[in-house]
C-alpha cells in the first residue's frame, strides 16, 4: 500500500531545481552528445559525481521518452528493490512477518518515502549499498558453513561496484568498514580475509574500473579532481559549502524516520545491547550498519539530508525488531501520536496554511489529514494486536503521502522556475532571442531547452576546465563585458 503514492505522479510534476533538473539534463546531453564515458552539464564535462544514474536514466528516456517521470522511473525501481532486499534480510533474520514490518516502516518514514521517488543519487545509492550487505552477509553465513559461496560473493562484488559508480569511494569505504567491525566484534576476523580472497575484490574492478580509465585517458587531471577534490577535500574542509554541527544528522533522523522512531528505540530494550554480540549477531550487524553511516556523515565538514540514507535500511530493520520484541502497547501509541502531532504542526504552520487556501489544496489537504488522524487513532486502538496497528499506521502514512504528491505540481517549488523556465522556452522559440543565464545557472534551463545555455560572469558547479575545445568554452561563458556589449547590440 505505501508503494502507491511513491508511484503518484500528477501532471504538472516539475523536476524540483536544482537537484533532480541537474540529474535529468546530463543524461539528455549523454544521449544528445551519443556520448556515454563523458558526463556533461550545459555542454561542458560534469565530473563530481560517477555516470551510473546518468546511465539508467539515459535508458528511461530511451524507452519512455524525455519527460520527469521518466527521470524519476529508476529512482523508483532502486527504492522499491530497497524494500524487497529490507524485507528480505530481516525476514533472514527474524521471520517473514518482522521482514514486512521493516519494509513498512522503512516506506512510512519521511526519508525513505522521498528517497523512494525524486530524481536523486542517493536512491540508487542506497539500493546498493543495501545490496552489498545482503550479498556479503550471505556469502558469510555461507562460508561459516561450509558451504559454496562463490555466486554471492560474486553479487557482492556488483553490488558494491554499483555503489561505487553511483557516489564514488563511500560505496565501498563504508560498506567495507561496517563488515569489518561487524566481525571483529562477533569474532568473525577469519571471515574479513575470507572476503578480500574471495571472487569480490575482482568482480567489483572487472566492473568499476572501465569508466574511470576511460574518463582518465580522455580528460588529464579527472582522477585528481574526482578522488581528490570531490571526495578528501568535501569531506575534510568546507570546499563544499555545506556546513553542519556534529548533532546535524541526529535532527534530520529524528525528523526523516518519524514515525518508526518509538519502534526504533524499543529495539534496545531485550536483550541488551551489550549482549547482542553473542546472542544477537544479526541485530547488532544492523545496528554497526547505521551507527557507522551516522558518525562517518556527522563527522565530516559537508553535509546534506540525504547523505544518512545509506543508513535508512538498517535503522528500518532495527525498527521491526523493535515491533517483533516489544511486548508494551506504547511503541505503536506513540507512533500513532507522532503523526497526530505532525497534522497539528502543519496546521499552525502559516506557510502551510497560506498554501493551502491560495493554491486550491483545502480537498487534498482535507483528505489526507482525515485519513492520517483516522489511520493513527485505528493504530493506538489496535495496538494490542501488533499487525493491525502496523496496518493501521501504513493506512495513515499511506493517505498523508497521497496528499503531498497530488498537491506537489501546485506549489511554489515545484512551479516558480519551472514557469519562469518555460516562459524563456516559449519566447526564445516565438522570436529567437538567446537565452542567457546572467550570473545565475538553473539546470532546468537547458533540460526545458534542449540545449545548453550560455551563461555571463559566472561558474557556479560548472567545469569549464574540463573541456578541451575552446571555441566551445567561449560560446557558453561569457564575460559580464561580452554580456553587455551583446545587450546593446540590439540581438534579441
Amino acid at each position: 500500500m505505501l508503494a502507491v503514492p511513491v508511484w503518484i505522479e500528477p501532471a504538472g510534476s516539475w523536476l524540483g531545481e536544482p537537484d533532480e533538473a541537474r540529474y535529468a539534463e546530463v543524461p539528455r546531453e549523454m544521449r544528445a552528445s551519443r556520448d556515454l564515458v563523458t558526463p556533461r552539464l550545459n555542454g561542458v564535462p560534469y565530473f563530481e559525481k560517477p555516470p551510473l544514474l546518468y546511465w539508467v536514466n539515459a535508458a528511461s528516456f530511451s524507452l519512455f521518452g524525455e519527460t520527469p517521470w521518466a527521470a524519476r522511473f529508476p529512482t523508483r525501481i532502486a527504492g522499491m528493490g530497497t524494500v524487497l532486499l529490507i524485507v528480505g534480510m530481516a525476514a533472514a533474520s527474524w521471520g517473514l512477518e518482522t521482514g514486512l514490518a521493516g519494509g513498512i516502516l522503512y516506506l512510512a518514514s519521511p526519508l525513505g518515502f522521498a528517497f523512494s521517488r525524486v530524481n536523486l543519487t542517493d536512491g540508487l545509492l542506497t539500493f546498493f549499498f543495501t545490496a552489498t550487505f545482503a550479498a556479503a552477509k550471505t556469502m558469510l553465513a555461507r562460508r561459516e558453513a561450509g558451504k559454496p559461496a562463490a555466486i554471492w560473493a560474486a553479487a557482492t562484488g556488483i553490488a558494491a561496484a554499483g555503489a561505487f559508480l553511483t557516489k564514488g569511494l563511500i560505496g565501498i569505504v563504508l560498506p567495507g568498514l561496517v563488515l569489518v567491525v561487524w566481525c571483529l566484534m562477533t569474532r568473525r576476523a577469519r571471515l574479513i580475509g575470507t572476503l578480500l580472497r574471495s571472487p569480490a575484490p575482482v568482480v567489483f574492478l572487472a566492473a568499476a574500473a572501465p569508466w574511470f580509465v576511460a574518463a582518465a585517458l580522455r580528460h588529464p587531471g579527472f582522477l585528481q579532481f574526482f578522488f581528490i577534490h570531490e571526495h578528501l577535500q568535501r569531506f575534510a574542509t568546507s570546499s563544499a559549502h555545506r556546513p553542519g554541527p556534529i548533532y546535524y544528522f541526529a535532527g534530520i533522523f529524528l525528523a526523516g524516520f518519524l514515525p518508526s522512531l518509538p519502534f526504533f528505540f524499543a529495539a534496545f530494550r531485550k536483550p541488551a545491547v551489550t549482549r547482542w554480540s553473542r546472542e544477537e549477531p544479526d541485530a547488532l550487524f544492523y545496528l554497526v550498519w547505521f551507527a557507522v553511516i551516522f558518525l562517518f556523515f556527522s563527522v565530516s565538514s559537508s553535509k546534506l539530508p540525504p547523505y544518512l540514507m545509506p543508513a535508512m535500511p538498517a535503522a528500518a530493520a532495527l525498527a521491526a525488531r523493535g515491533w517483533r520484541t516489544s511486548s508494551s502497547r506504547w511503541p505503536m501509541i506513540l507512533s500513532a501520536a507522532l503523526g497526530v502531532l505532525l497534522i497539528a504542526g502543519l496546521a499552525f504552520w502559516p506557510t502551510a496554511g497560506h498554501w493551502i487556501s491560495e493554491y486550491g489544496l483545502v480537498s487534498v489537504a482535507l483528505g489526507g489529514a482525515a485519513v492520517m488522524l483516522a489511520g493513527t487513532v485505528a493504530a493506538a486502538l489496535a495496538s494490542r494486536t501488533r499487525s493491525w496497528g502496523l496496518a493501521a499506521l501504513a493506512v495513515a502514512w499511506c493517505g498523508f503521502y497521497a496528499a503531498l504528491a497530488l498537491a506537489w505540481p501546485r506549489v511554489p517549488p515545484a512551479t516558480e522556475l519551472h514557469a519562469l523556465e518555460a516562459g524563456a522556452r516559449r519566447f526564445s522559440a516565438e522570436s529567437g532571442a538567446l537565452v542567457v543565464g546572467y550570473r545565475s545557472f538553473t539546470p532546468g534551463l537547458p533540460w526545458e531547452l534542449s540545449r545548453p545555455v550560455p551563461v555571463a560572469d559566472y561558474l557556479g558547479e560548472l567545469e569549464p576546465s574540463f573541456e578541451s575545445d575552446a571555441a566551445v568554452r567561449e560560446s557558453l561563458f561569457w564575460t559580464r563585458e561580452r554580456f553587455w556589449s551583446e545587450w546593446k547590440s540590439g540581438r534579441r
